[in-house]
């Protein structure tokens, strides 16, 4: 059997994933504020019934400038950058530029900003699976599973199936921690979804996400 990386494992993944969850709309390396999910999915959702009018937003810390900012003000840089003091204004200044290229914001002159106006309030995404990706370290990979529930609707690992002889499920079910078992023969998968909604999700996560 061909060595490979938890990165190509991702990418073998995506595809089945998005027929599994019936979604074309996927994210990799996705920041919410609470860790970086491998793999973020919008279950039943297609472009094709839902054109999305910009890019979406998937830092954390681009989607709380956007927020912070009012509808309808000027800001200059330096009043944004004292909005967020725990960034440098480099960073500050590269979130700006990529909102301004997505339509998010709009750059009045050198120095300032301006909120752009919403033109597709009604979010088409209604809710969202996030998936940690491992080859065979479970522990750590249910660990960092758990953290996405406080943005996702379901949270799971994705591991290979060979491991499967060393997880403890009752411990995945005691903390509602879905499993997608891959076979790197066959190149399938064997889902076991989370046994209960989710109620870990913290509101301000979700706001800043349906947001997006």
């Amino acid at each position: 059997m061909r060595y490979f990386d938890e990165k190509e494992l991702v990418y073998k993944l995506d595809r089945i994933l998005k027929k599994e969850f019936g979604t074309n709309l996927s994210f990799h390396e996705f920041s919410a504020g609470y860790g970086i999910a491998d793999m973020v999915f919008a279950p039943n959702f297609s472009f094709k019934k839902h054109m999305l009018n910009r890019i979406p937003i998937t830092d954390f810390q681009s989607l709380s400038i956007l927020l912070t900012l009012v509808d309808g003000k000027d800001y200059t840089k330096s009043e944004i950058y004292s909005l967020f003091p725990q960034l440098t204004q480099k960073e500050v200044g590269r979130m700006l530029h990529a909102l301004a290229i997505k339509n998010y914001i709009e750059k009045i002159d050198k120095e300032s900003y301006r909120k752009c106006k919403m033109i597709d309030p009604l979010n088409p995404i209604k809710s969202i699976i996030a998936i940690e990706v491992k080859l065979n370290d479970h522990k750590k990979g249910l660990t960092q599973a758990r953290r996405y529930q406080y943005f996702a609707d379901e949270s799971y690992l994705a591991i290979l199936k060979e491991a499967e002889r060393n997880i403890d499920y009752e411990e995945f079910n005691k903390y509602n921690i879905g499993l997608i078992l891959f076979d790197n023969c066959t190149n399938s998968i064997e889902v076991k979804h989370p046994k209960a909604v989710n109620r870990h999700f913290q509101n301000k996560v979700r706001e800043l996400l349906q947001d997006s």
